[in-house]
């Protein structure tokens, strides 16, 4: 490890206004579940090992050395280890761009009904491998400048985006593209506390039919229905991937009772909660059978 002659974090006016790490290698012992709720887009790098994670329609996808993957921003991620896995993971600004020229917005226009259902694996090529060989180094020697990092970052992109095609890259960052990022932004940085499209519409200081063509035109869907998938995905994940009661579970979701969560689940999967959990963990016990 080379020791770098001046220490740039020390006394650092923009280092000292971090809350994260923009980039960071994270090390998984084999064996054990890990659970992590985004809060921003993850872009994965897997430098070794594999794991299966799960996450909203996402079930079981293997992912293993040379993966790059896309987490998005505000969910639920279950992660069973397979083997002792390192990756490389970068935190990713919502107005990250490929260059000056061409951002991930402009991808819209590529986008099918069948690109947002979609959850694409790119594979390191050469010139990422010879990009994390410099890159680590750096962050072992202690490198964790912001602007640093931030140009890593960018480079990554550029390197992404002269080796994919635009249908694979749009696959690929569709939970990021977006044609108002900053409506997009504050959807996500406010839903959860504001349960109704009344309260959601004062806050963004606009009427109430403003907001819902505008929500319309970002998401694709309606408030409603949109609110209703996130549930059911974070319902999803506590009842199989937790050992909350289902009373907690209640509590964190916003459920009235655990009579109406139970509804709701019926509702959405056909089977209650405590069925859904036992079938699920049934189904684990297969897998590590095999």
């Amino acid at each position: 490890m080379l020791e770098p002659y001046l220490n740039w974090n020390a006394g650092c006016y923009h280092s000292d206004k971090l809350k994260d790490t923009v980039i960071e290698v994270i090390n998984y012992i084999k064996g054990v579940e890990t659970k992590v709720e985004t809060t921003s887009n993850i872009l994965l790098i897997v430098l070794k090992g594999s794991a299966c994670l799960s996450f909203g329609h996402v079930t079981n996808k293997t992912i293993q050395k040379g993966d790059i993957l896309l987490l998005p921003a505000f969910k639920h991620i279950g992660f069973n280890i397979e083997e002792n896995t390192s990756v490389l993971a970068f935190r990713l600004n919502p107005s990250v761009r490929f260059c000056d020229h061409f951002s991930i917005d402009s991808l819209s226009g590529v986008i099918n009904k069948n690109t947002k259902k979609s959850f694409l694996v790119i594979k390191a090529n050469k010139r990422i491998s010879a990009y994390i060989n410099s890159l680590i180094p750096c962050l072992m020697d202690g490198l964790t400048c912001q602007y640093f990092l931030e140009l890593k970052t960018k480079e990554l992109f550029f390197i992404l985006r002269a080796y994919n095609t635009k249908s694979d890259l749009a696959a690929f960052f569709s939970p990021m593209i977006t044609k108002n990022s900053d409506f997009y932004t504050f959807v996500l940085d406010n839903y959860k506390t504001l349960k109704t499209i009344k309260k959601m519409a004062n806050k963004a200081n606009i009427s109430v039919s403003g907001f819902e063509k505008c929500f319309k035109r970002v998401f694709g869907t309606t408030f409603g229905n949109w609110t209703k998938e996130q549930m059911r995905e974070n319902l999803y994940y506590e009842i199989t991937r937790t050992k909350k009661s289902f009373r907690e579970i209640s509590k964190i979701l916003g459920f009235s009772s655990s009579a109406h969560l139970s509804n709701f689940c019926i509702r959405q999967f056909n089977v209650n909660p405590s069925d859904l959990r036992k079938k699920n963990l049934k189904t684990d016990k297969i897998k590590k059978m095999i």
